[in-house]
């Protein structure tokens, strides 16, 4: 998104101001956007809300905020906490903090490192976690990467490639004498895991499908349905298996 002649917003201490076209929006104090927002980049390091759409070229939020609308970007980075009433639409969408989405996530690229919570669906080219998150509808991905590093769920999962992993520093020896002594392992739940390529470790789901299936250690499956090969870790459970 190129500059314009159109206004910045700088709020260093609070205030309030109406919905528009701006270049910059900078919020380092308590800022209240009344309207939808139209503007090159948004920063925030304070608190902000705006009262309606956000459309952006690139999105900072490294402080608290709330939009009451929807959201669309071409690159988001939070590191602060962000509430989304709405849906979100970005080309790149990176949570080192932690973010709640009302609506549905579509992005090329997700990168969580925090925590997230999404109510709908969540779709991307590429979608790499490496913290905890909620995805209460679909995750539907080309590239699906997860390194559990706190309990996560989603309602459904479907990749071509689909790779889940205990983070490293979580499968340490000390961390899983910590594990068994206050049961607090990370894993992912789903009903249902669908792909081509799939490994999994720490995993519960209901029904895995897809070609190549490895089922590595500490899983709980039902059903596992593979069209080309199947590898079980002796850790794991399996409720049964189908050739298809």
């Amino acid at each position: 998104m190129e500059k314009t002649n159109t206004n910045d917003i700088k709020i260093s201490g609070s205030g309030t101001v109406g919905g528009g076209k701006y270049n910059e929006v900078s919020i380092s104090g308590s800022g209240k956007i009344n309207g939808n927002v139209e503007c090159v980049d948004f920063k925030t390091s304070g608190s902000s809300k705006v009262l309606g759409d956000l459309k952006a070229g690139t999105i900072k939020i490294s402080g608290s905020t709330r939009i009451e609308g929807n959201v669309e970007v071409e690159e988001m980075k939070i590191s602060g906490s962000s509430h989304v009433i709405g849906d979100v639409k970005s080309q790149s969408i990176k949570i080192n903090g932690s973010t709640h989405i009302q609506g549905n996530l579509h992005a090329e690229e997700v990168t969580i490192a925090g925590s997230a919570n999404i109510e709908k669906n969540c779709e991307a080219e590429c979608f790499k976690a490496s913290g905890c998150f909620k995805i209460q509808g679909l995750l539907n991905a080309g590239q699906i990467n997860i390194r559990i590093g706190g309990n996560c769920n989603v309602q459904e999962i479907g990749g071509e490639h689909i790779e889940v992993r205990v983070s490293p520093i979580d499968n340490s020896f000390f961390k899983k004498v910590i594990d068994k002594m206050f049961n607090s392992k990370g894993e992912l739940t789903t009903t249902l895991i669908e792909g081509d390529e799939i490994y999994l470790q720490n995993t519960n789901a209901k029904i895995v499908r897809g070609n190549h299936i490895t089922i590595g250690e500490g899983c709980n499956i039902g059903l596992v349905e593979y069209s080309g090969e199947i590898i079980i870790s002796s850790d794991s459970i399996v409720g049964e298996q189908k050739h298809i």
